[in-house]
């Protein structure tokens, strides 16, 4: 078996509420669950700045490239996610 994990760290849109970043926190972590059932998504924490975040996606196969290809697919379709920008992103497969 294979893992990979995406590790995205965004730039959210101004937001002056713990409710609004959670908004847009549950928007980027449903677009990932709906990009498929193999792949399972939780938030890093970070410093405690509303505007930063960090997620990591985690997807298990038998085949490494079929990981490798999904993760990157899921990582192109969270950057077109609108209103927040992508800072930083990386692929493992372990």
């Amino acid at each position: 078996m294979r893992v990979g994990l995406l590790t995205v760290s965004f730039r959210l849109p101004p937001v002056d509420t713990l409710k609004e970043r959670r908004s847009v926190v549950r928007r980027i972590v449903t677009d990932a669950h709906n990009a498929g059932p193999a792949f399972a998504v939780c938030e890093v924490p970070t410093d405690g700045d509303l505007r930063d975040l960090t997620i990591r996606v985690a997807h298990l196969s038998t085949d490494g490239r079929f990981t490798d290809s999904a993760l990157r697919r899921l990582e192109e379709r969270l950057a077109r996610n609108g209103g927040c920008e992508v800072v930083e992103s990386g692929i493992e497969i372990l």
